[in-house]
């Protein structure tokens, strides 16, 4: 967050006051100014950079009701890191369907003859076909490019499409939508924070670990989860039995079934416990209109990473068969053993991450939390204080929001991102998109074999052949990266740095010998077989890789709540750390 001195001439008593009464009427402000995607990451995301410091605040962003997507960061994260986050969360899915896009045009223009081949490649002594081949190469380089192109340029595409409608995405982000140059509106932009929280229709946070240690990032989550989960509340409590009755229908059900005859009649328990009823009612139908997104920054460079690294193999691979056939083998191994370390280590981080957000959550506490100024800690409490006030059980509204924190976000981290073993669809995005371009190229090859080398029948069977196997290697994708990430969870981290990279090493051996078994000892004999059994073998091999993490993930979750009676594997680390927090007493006790 954007944290600026507080006047010496302001009181935390009216400061506080003035940010409550901004809370209490929710609306525009007269100074509330947002920005469009393609400002926040443009250059790269320079204005995540800590030199970012001369800003044309009026230029850069324009006066809005409402942000569409509030981004909550902390300025402790590198800015690469965050920009890759940002790509990963708006741009992949684009990118690969416009790569996938032109790959199969150039798939159509390359069977049709209007691409010619790049090369002549010489076959392999075991090949079917002795005699010299064209070379396809169009599809990874077309693909490639557009799906780079569209990686980078399509937030200057939204906000192009946007303009032509005369309807901007508001984004809101400090640095740009908070003036820098003038003090005092800079602290009003800075105590107006929760007021654009309320005028916010999702939430952005881009997470590392540093990012619950910061109370102001704290003091966002707090705003934006009060919303959806006290607002109600509230209602009822500012209301009579009567509207109570009216509102609540289905928890007075829940009250009657779970509630003795003396307590439905005890005048002072009933509102009381139809607020709870219908706090409970309300959480297990609610229809989140309001929307929470927690991206870890790793994942973002992991994928990036895997992308443009994953691209260039592949494309050098390709470009030494034109050169020289024989160094193909040598040189394909080393980058395969190359990858399988980078995505063994980035899956190793990504588990860890993962693990250490668990154990955040479930030991969260305002007071661990860091602040660079004390009047903006007391600041921060009475806001927080206001917006969670004491419920049933007696307990402040700064242990309120840290039950509803480690409760909520719990939830929206497993509900995004799965247990630690389970990989998000779009960390394998990248590598099986680059599959499918390798693998059109393959099949497109198959296409272009002169007529009088072979008869056409013998061209159909090497073209069908070759899709399924290029099926089988597009699944294979997935289940490399599921056994990377299962084989870092089993691994713990080391304390000592010989037992870490002992771990790495472990996990760089399991998951090349994965991959050599799956690509030498069972796609390769599959492919050498009769058309006729090499493709539904193949088939049969492409979805038994796609769907086993799926069934591992259903069987280990059942095996966990069948052993354990409890939650499954992703919260048992948050379970652990909040049982060590609780023996903690907080600030607020």
């Amino acid at each position: 967050m954007a944290i600026a001195h507080t006047p010496p001439d302001t009181s935390l008593h009216d400061r506080t006051n003035t940010v409550l009464h901004s809370l209490r009427h929710p609306g525009p402000r007269m100074h509330q100014r947002g920005v469009s995607l393609a400002t926040v990451m443009d250059l790269g995301g320079r204005h995540f950079g800590p030199n970012a410091c001369e800003i044309n605040h009026d230029a850069l962003s324009f006066p809005t009701d409402k942000y569409d997507i509030f981004i909550s960061h902390t300025w402790r994260t590198g800015r690469i890191a965050k920009y890759a986050a940002l790509l990963y969360y708006t741009s992949l899915f684009p990118a690969v369907c416009a790569g996938l896009a032109a790959g199969i045009l150039a798939f159509a223009l390359q069977v049709h003859g209007i691409l010619p081949p790049f090369d002549i490649i010489e076959p392999y002594e075991s090949a079917e076909i002795p005699e010299p081949l064209p070379g396809c190469l169009w599809c990874l380089v077309m693909g490639g490019c557009t799906s780079f192109a569209i990686l980078v340029m399509w937030a200057r595409l939204c906000d192009l499409a946007a303009s032509t409608r005369s309807t901007k995405v508001s984004y809101f982000f400090d640095r740009l939508c908070i003036n820098q140059g003038d003090a005092e509106l800079k602290q009003v932009g800075i105590d107006s924070i929760g007021a654009y929280l309320r005028n916010s229709d999702s939430m952005l946070v881009l997470w590392s670990p540093e990012y619950f240690t910061r109370l102001w990032c704290c003091f966002e989550l707090a705003v934006f989860l009060e919303k959806s989960t006290n607002t109600k509340l509230n209602y009822l409590l500012q209301n009579s039995y009567a509207e109570m009755e009216q509102a609540s229908k289905g928890a007075l059900l829940d009250l009657r079934q779970n509630s003795s005859p003396t307590e439905i009649n005890h005048e002072e328990t009933v509102p009381a416990r139809i607020v709870a009823a219908t706090s409970a009612h309300k959480t297990r139908h609610e229809t989140h209109d309001r929307k929470l997104t927690i991206i870890p920054v790793q994942m973002g460079v992991f994928c990036m990473a895997s992308l443009v690294l994953g691209y260039v193999v592949v494309l050098l691979s390709r470009v030494l068969e034109f050169l020289d056939r024989d160094l193909v083998g040598p040189v394909r191994g080393l980058l395969f053993l190359g990858g399988c370390v980078a995505i063994s280590v980035s899956c190793r981080r990504y588990s860890q991450d993962r693990l250490e957000l668990n154990k955040q959550i479930a030991q969260f506490t305002v007071s661990q939390a860091d602040c660079n100024l004390p009047e903006d800690r007391e600041f921060i409490k009475a806001v927080i204080n206001y917006l969670y006030p004491k419920t049933l059980n007696e307990i402040d509204g700064i242990a309120a929001f840290e039950y509803v924190l480690r409760s909520r976000v719990q939830q929206n981290v497993d509900k995004i991102l799965g247990s630690r073993m389970q990989v998000p669809w779009r960390l394998t995005i990248a590598g099986m998109f680059l599959q499918i371009l390798h693998g059109l190229d393959a099949v497109a090859e198959t296409f272009l074999i002169p007529s009088h080398l072979a008869d056409s029948r013998a061209l159909a069977e090497s073209t069908t052949r070759q899709a399924a196997r290029s099926f089988a290697h597009v699944c294979l994708v997935r289940a490399f990266f599921y056994c990377a990430m299962v084989t870092s969870c089993w691994l713990p981290e080391r304390k000592s740095k010989l037992a870490e990279f002992a771990s790495n090493a472990m996990i760089v051996f399991v998951t090349f010998c994965f991959l050599g078994v799956c690509l030498n000892f069972v796609s390769r004999p599959l492919y050498e077989m009769p058309t006729l059994v090499s493709v539904p073998l193949n088939l049969t091999f492409g979805l038994i890789l796609l769907s086993g993490p799926a069934c591992c993930n259903y069987v280990s979750c059942w095996f966990s709540l069948r052993m354990h009676s409890g939650p499954s594997s992703n919260r048992e680390a948050g379970q652990e750390a909040s049982q060590a927090a609780d023996q903690e007493p907080g600030e607020h006790e």
